[in-house]
C-alpha cells in the first residue's frame, strides 16, 4: 500500500507540475514582460534587462527568506493560473458541443449546413457526371473520369461535417455523428448503452479512449490559456499574435482529437457491442445487427414505450436460463 500511495502521489505530483505550474510559469513570465516593457519597448531586451537588473539589486531579495516567500508565491500565481485555464478549458468544451438552441448562435448551424448542401449538390453530380461518363466509355471506349475527383469532392464536404450539420460546431457535430451513426447502423441508443459498455470494454480500449479524450480536454485547456493571454495585448502587443497562435493550434487539436475520439468509439461498439449483448443476457449469432441493437435499447432505457415498440419485432431471448453471468 505505502508503494501504490508513493506512486500515485508521483503521479499527482507530476500531472500537477505538467498540466498547471509550467505553463503557468510561461504565463506568468510573458506577463511580467508585458507589464515591464509595455507598448512603446515590447521588443526591447535592454529594457528588459535594466528591469530585472533593478530588481536583483533590491535589499530584500538577498535574504533567504524573501527568496522563498518569492519563489512560494510565484509557484502559487502559476497554479492559480492552470486552474482558471482548466476552467476556461471546461467552457470550451461546453461551446464546442454546443446544440446551438441559442438564438445568437442559432445562424452558425444555418450557415454550415448550407454550405454542406452546396458540397453534397458537387458530390452528387459529380457521381452523376461520373455514371454517365463511365456509361459512354462502355459503349464507345472514351476515357472516364478518375475517381479521385469525387474523393476529392467527398473530402471537402466532411471537412464541413460527416453528416448533414445540425449544431454549430463542427466538432459538436463530429461528437454526434459517432452516436447517429451507431444509431443508423444498430439501432442502438449510445447514450443509454454506453456506461454498460464502458464496463464491458477491457482495459487496453478503456486506455484508448481516456487518451483520446484526454488529448481533447487538453486541446480545451489550450484554449484557456488563450483566453487568458489576450488580456496581456493592452499592454503589450506581442500578446497579439500568440493568442492567435495559441488559440490556432487548440482549434485544430480540438477538430483532430475530437474526430480520433469520435472514431474509437465507433470502433468500440463495433468490437464489443456483441459482448454487451451476451453480458445483458441476450443471445447474438454473429456480429452485432440492428435486431441485437434494438433489443440492447430495450434492455437498457428501461422505458414502457421502447419496450412496447420492440415488442413484435422477434427480439433475442436471453443467451442461456442461467443468465450471463452463470
Amino acid at each position: 500500500m505505502n508503494v501504490f500511495l508513493s506512486e500515485l502521489g508521483k503521479k499527482l505530483a507530476e500531472r500537477w507540475l505538467t498540466l498547471l505550474v509550467l505553463p503557468g510559469l510561461i504565463y506568468l513570465t510573458c506577463a511580467a514582460i508585458a507589464l515591464t516593457l509595455g507598448q512603446r519597448n515590447a521588443l526591447n531586451p535592454a529594457a528588459l534587462g535594466d528591469a530585472v537588473n533593478r530588481l536583483a539589486a533590491q535589499p530584500s531579495m538577498a535574504t533567504p527568506g524573501a527568496l522563498v516567500l518569492l519563489v512560494a508565491g510565484v509557484l502559487a500565481a502559476a497554479a492559480a493560473a492552470g486552474l482558471a485555464a482548466a476552467g476556461l478549458g471546461r467552457l470550451t468544451e461546453r461551446v464546442w458541443n454546443a446544440e446551438g438552441r441559442h438564438r445568437i448562435i442559432r445562424p452558425l448551424t444555418g450557415i454550415r449546413r448550407k454550405r454542406w448542401d452546396r458540397a453534397d449538390d458537387r458530390v452528387r453530380e459529380q457521381i452523376r457526371s461520373a455514371a454517365a461518363a463511365a456509361r459512354d466509355h462502355a459503349r464507345s471506349g472514351t476515357p472516364a473520369p478518375p475517381a479521385a475527383q469525387v474523393a476529392a469532392l467527398i473530402a471537402a464536404r466532411q471537412e464541413i461535417g460527416l453528416t448533414r450539420p445540425q449544431r454549430p460546431t463542427w466538432i459538436a457535430d463530429r461528437l454526434r455523428a459517432a452516436d447517429q451513426r451507431v444509431h443508423e447502423a444498430y439501432d442502438l441508443d449510445l447514450t443509454g448503452a454506453w456506461p454498460r459498455l464502458w464496463l464491458v470494454i477491457p482495459d487496453t480500449a478503456r486506455a484508448e479512449l481516456g487518451t483520446a479524450h484526454e488529448a481533447y480536454a487538453s486541446a480545451a485547456r489550450l484554449t484557456g490559456w488563450a483566453v487568458l493571454y489576450l488580456p496581456l495585448t493592452a499592454w503589450w502587443w506581442p500578446a497579439l499574435p500568440i493568442t492567435v497562435t495559441v488559440a490556432a493550434v487548440a482549434w485544430r487539436r480540438g477538430r483532430s482529437s475530437a474526430g480520433t475520439l469520435s472514431d474509437l468509439i465507433e470502433a468500440t461498439v463495433d468490437l464489443y457491442g456483441r459482448d454487451l449483448a451476451l453480458q445483458l443476457g441476450l443471445s447474438c449469432e454473429g456480429p452485432l445487427s440492428r435486431r441485437t441493437g434494438l433489443a440492447i435499447t430495450a434492455t437498457v432505457r428501461k422505458d414502457p414505450e421502447t419496450r412496447h415498440s420492440a415488442i413484435g419485432t422477434d427480439l433475442p431471448g436471453p443467451a442461456s436460463e442461467a443468465g450471463p453471468l452463470s
